[in-house]
């Protein structure tokens, strides 16, 4: 099967390509200038690759529509591709917390199972428009961890793992008092919020070099990438190199995303921290590394939509990045940080995963999803 899409501006690597994109056997067949009297005419529309999202929370938003309500896990997972499929995300991993604090229903053992089955089920009938695998994101002082990952690491669709630790007064929430304002509305006292502090703390010291080890040696087994989330410190990173991660995800600070990059890793920002101009909990903004010279890649974290956004933003902004490094930022430089090398371009050989997208009034409107060739949106 083939097809062709006309009348473009297409984004490749080195550069646009005003012309004809045509498609053969799942692949990106051809990268012309000029147009084509055959196939559709995207009327001067942009094609960039599709997107590819290594962290977000949204399928547990579909299968937890509200507080102790859970819907159907397939059903969950096709409302999660669609929302997905409409801003321009061709491959996805869909982010499930082990052993995350005081994170209701959807992080216990039963849900994750049935999540990740849900997801697997709609894979394998063929229900799912994008490429889907599963991000475990394991918190390092979790006394469950041990044992709680290894099936859930079994899973057909796992695809990366991170280390992380969401201990108030370091990482994300280095800044605790945010954390604390949260706990004193729940109606602990300043003695609850001590005696909490003090039981983290603990588990900590107990957990989270043996953790981090275990978590380390089953990605390697499996020949899984592996990422370190919320990093702060060189030391972090130092630490998160060891364990072989390659991947420095949402790092807190410049300092640590710079280390990241001197030690070859990939550097994964949250896009609404671009788009919303910073990290909602005060960390280093998105814009900060951009303005360095910092080459980033984003990830959309809880929002989806984003990543198109950021893109876009990137290009047309303050920034004033071209096109196709503003448009690697949320394909090619996910990819490579999770090793899908068959996706991220549009260059000929490829798979023919392609966004068709225009600008209207500064905003992005996503106009056509393709998917190995075949349209999906």
């Amino acid at each position: 099967m083939s097809s062709i899409l006309s009348n473009a501006r297409i984004v490749t690597p080195d550069g646009v390509v005003s012309g004809t994109l045509s498609f053969d056997g799942g692949l990106i067949a051809s990268i012309k200038s000029g147009r084509s009297p055959l196939g559709t005419d995207c009327d001067d529309d942009w094609l960039i690759p599709g997107i590819i999202d290594i962290h977000t929370d949204n399928l547990e938003r579909h299968f937890f529509p509200r507080p102790d309500i859970d819907w159907d896990p397939v059903s969950a997972a096709i409302a999660h591709d669609g929302l997905c499929i409409s801003v321009g995300v061709t491959t996805v991993f869909d982010a499930l917390s082990v052993g995350a604090f005081g994170q209701g229903e959807s992080r216990k053992p039963d849900n994750l199972h049935r999540l990740a089955d849900g997801l697997h089920n709609a894979v394998e009938a063929g229900m799912l428009k994008a490429d889907h695998r599963l991000h475990w994101r394991c918190e390092a002082p979790s006394d469950v961890l041990q044992d709680w990952l290894p099936s859930l690491a079994a899973q057909p669709l796992t695809g990366m793992f991170s280390l992380m630790d969401h201990t108030p007064g370091q990482r994300q929430y280095r800044n605790a008092s945010r954390i604390f304002g949260m706990w004193r509305k729940e109606g602990l006292s300043e003695a609850d919020i001590k005696a909490r502090m003090a039981e983290r703390a603990e588990r900590v010291a107990r957990h989270d070099s043996v953790n981090r080890r275990f978590v380390a040696a089953i990605a390697h087994d499996q020949d899984i990438p592996l990422a370190s989330h919320d990093d702060e410190t060189v030391a972090h990173i130092e630490a998160a190199a060891d364990h072989g991660v390659t991947i420095a995800e949402f790092p807190v600070t410049a300092e640590a995303a710079q280390a990241a990059r001197d030690r070859g890793m990939c550097v994964i920002m949250g896009g609404p921290n671009l788009i919303r101009g910073g990290s909602y909990s005060g960390n280093v903004p998105a814009s900060e590394l951009i303005e360095a010279g910092m080459h980033i890649g984003f990830a959309s974290d809880y929002v989806p939509r984003s990543l198109v956004e950021c893109a876009f933003a990137l290009a047309n902004g303050r920034w004033g990045l071209p096109i196709e490094k503003a448009v690697d930022t949320v394909t090619g430089a996910p990819a490579r940080a999770v090793r899908l090398h068959d996706r991220g371009a549009l260059v000929p050989g490829l798979r023919g995963d392609v966004v068709r997208v225009r600008l209207h009034n500064g905003h992005v409107v996503v106009r056509g999803v393709w998917t190995r060739g075949e349209r999906v949106g």
